[in-house]
């Protein structure tokens, strides 16, 4: 109980201690331009409608819009070339107002054993174990929860179908957990 209460009161400081960043910088740059926010981020898979049912049927995104030919059309560009690829995408939103452009790129896809690059989204402490029960039950290994940060931060890793790393953490866990880097030698799988 009491080392719930210390991870609790740890991820509470971390708020108050990133809050009070985010508000001196924008105090600091009130009469120069500044960024406002990640408006989006760029992910590349190598099958859109995959990509689209595991980021909105398995991690519960909410879909905006996929480009194909018949958008491309519709908005007056040219076709894409090479099939698309590089060009044709979908559009998810993950929780927050960062926009997720999952991109047709059928090559140069991460190395599956690399750390980095990746892709991290915020939990509740709760959610991240019901998130993991759901992703087993979908077919996707995880790894984890460890931590890696300060008492009570856990993170569990995981790959979307086209093996991009991705990783959702929270602050404020309440078990223990082991401290260390994830293994990623068994996260590889084949969506069913």
């Amino acid at each position: 109980m009491l080392k719930a209460l210390r991870n609790r009161t740890i991820a509470a400081a971390f708020a108050a201690w990133t809050t009070a960043v985010r508000a001196r910088r924008v105090l600091t740059s009130l009469l120069r331009p500044r960024l406002r926010l990640l408006d989006h981020v760029t992910i590349p898979v190598d099958d859109l409608a995959v990509a689209r049912r595991f980021y909105c049927d398995v991690l519960g995104g909410a879909f905006l819009l996929e480009i194909d030919a018949a958008a491309l059309a519709r908005f007056g560009r040219p076709p894409a070339p090479d099939g698309g690829d590089g060009t044709f995408h979908v559009s998810v939103y993950l929780g927050g107002a960062t926009r997720i452009d999952l991109f047709l790129q059928r090559d140069g896809q991460p190395a599956p054993l690399r750390g980095h690059p990746h892709y991290a989204f915020r939990v509740t402490p709760r959610d991240l174990l019901r998130f993991q029960d759901r992703l087993r039950a979908h077919g996707v290994p995880t790894e984890g929860p460890l931590q890696l940060g300060f008492p009570g931060q856990a993170s569990l890793y995981f790959n979307d179908p086209a093996g991009n790393l991705l990783e959702l953490t929270c602050t404020g866990f309440p078990r223990a957990i082991p401290v260390r880097p994830p293994d990623l030698t068994g996260l590889a799988w084949t969506p069913a």
